[in-house]
């Protein structure tokens, strides 16, 4: 039997953050040029984040807005098991730092990635969607222009 290629991911939203998800999906399409699925946004978002220096991470993990973007509207979004080794690097990363205590719960993390990706360079947010399909193993849908 083959291994899962991909899951659903929970995400806990307000209407703000409904927002959020759809400003960066709706900036990550027009960059690619194409129609995507929203896993590839969420899954670009936290990469962004995986990328970013130890003191950046700490500072995005810790806002004090990500309470305002969480909420009661659970939507799930389908993308790579590769999301989990990243999310796991990442609460690593956080939980060496001892700054963060408790460690962030997984929610946050995906609104945190967000945030940061809303803030990122358009040439950043272009190479980490180049490079999904290196990450994932899948094959590239569309590359941007």
């Amino acid at each position: 039997m083959g291994s899962q290629q991909s899951r659903a991911y929970k995400l806990q939203l307000s209407d703000e953050g409904i927002h959020l998800f759809l400003q960066c999906h709706c900036r990550l399409c027009h960059l690619a040029g194409d129609f995507l699925p929203y896993g590839t946004t969420l899954f670009v978002a936290v990469d962004l984040l995986h990328r970013c220096a130890a003191d950046d991470l700490i500072a995005e993990l810790v806002d004090p807005k990500l309470d305002r973007l969480g909420g009661r509207k659970v939507r799930h979004v389908g993308t790579s098991n590769t999301l989990s080794r990243l999310v796991g690097d990442i609460v690593e990363a956080a939980g060496r730092s001892e700054a963060i205590h408790p460690l962030p719960q997984v929610w946050k993390l995906y609104l945190s990635a967000l945030v940061h990706m809303q803030e990122a360079e358009d040439i950043k947010v272009i190479q980490s969607f180049r490079e999904m399909p290196l990450k994932t193993g899948r094959s590239a849908r569309r590359s941007p222009q």
